[in-house]
């Protein structure tokens, strides 16, 4: 049974639409609360806009609160992260590159997700074609680009990825590998882009899309804990409701979604019903 929550109404419809509610006090729904947006059409941009929204919230939220605030509570962040010697989370744009990967793997819904840039620390995230003509224009406007790639058949969205915390301009200004050291606060260090095969999307569909870029936050964070729970030479931080702000510790996959959700539930629920 779907349920309505104890919060305010835009929060609790929204958490209630993307099926995100488990851990609340809940109440049933009204069926006919829903009637709405069932039969609603939407097209790839507006679905983009919105999970693009979702992504910005999720990563600005993990960067600050999760790498910036733990860095200065002793946690480590490395971009090999996964190998089993290093005891440390992903970086933000590592975090990212897990919840495209579980998007990938599951399958669930064909959507794609990359970040890419101009100025890539890694070879392989530099833009080419028409994403690298669309990402010089948007270094001037700083706006979304969509088009469709012809050759791949799929629709396509770029969103200006700006520097927003400190450890991103400082990460890429001191990596060895960096083709670019003086990046700062607000630039745009690249762009998030987005694929789906289709030009307009059902209610349920753009659901499939919002919650399979939820779970691959989840999941993606998940990894992060388990991966804790294997040092040896670092303490294994605490894990529950508090944020690495308050001490050696970090909040539940669930907990850090549950704040996400919080965040975007306004916006969301404005491009869902088109308000």
């Amino acid at each position: 049974m779907k349920t309505f929550c104890k919060l305010n109404r835009l929060q609790s419809y929204v958490l209630l639409l993307l099926t995100t509610v488990g851990f609340y006090n809940c109440q049933p729904l009204p069926e006919e609360s829903t009637a709405t947006v069932s039969n609603k059409k939407y097209s790839i941009e507006e679905a983009f806009t919105i999970v693009s929204k979702e992504n910005d919230v999720a990563r600005t939220l993990y960067t600050k609160a999760i790498v910036g605030a733990g860095k200065k509570k002793g946690l480590k962040f490395d971009e090999d992260w996964e190998k089993d010697h290093i005891e440390a989370g992903p970086l933000p744009a590592l975090f990212l590159r897990g919840i495209a990967g579980d998007i990938r793997k599951k399958g669930e819904v064909p959507l794609g997700l990359f970040l890419g840039s101009d100025f890539p620390i890694r070879k392989s995230n530099k833009f080419k074609g028409k994403q690298a003509e669309l990402f010089a224009e948007m270094r001037k406007d700083e706006k979304p680009k969509f088009f469709y790639d012809a050759e791949n058949k799929l629709y396509t969205a770029m969103f200006p990825d700006f520097a927003s915390a400190g450890a991103c301009v400082s990460c890429h200004n001191q990596h060895p590998e960096t083709t670019k050291s003086d990046w700062v606060l607000g630039d745009i260090q690249g762009a998030t882009t987005w694929t789906y095969p289709e030009d307009s999307v059902s209610f349920e569909e753009l659901e499939g899309i919002i919650m399979a870029y939820r779970n691959g936050a989840a999941n993606t964070f998940q990894k992060y804990i388990d991966k804790t729970k294997t040092f040896k030479e670092s303490d294994i931080p605490v894990v529950g409701e508090e944020w690495p702000s308050g001490g050696y510790q970090l909040p539940s996959p669930n907990i850090f979604l549950d704040s996400v959700g919080l965040l975007t539930s306004e916006e969301t629920l404005n491009g869902i019903l088109k308000l």
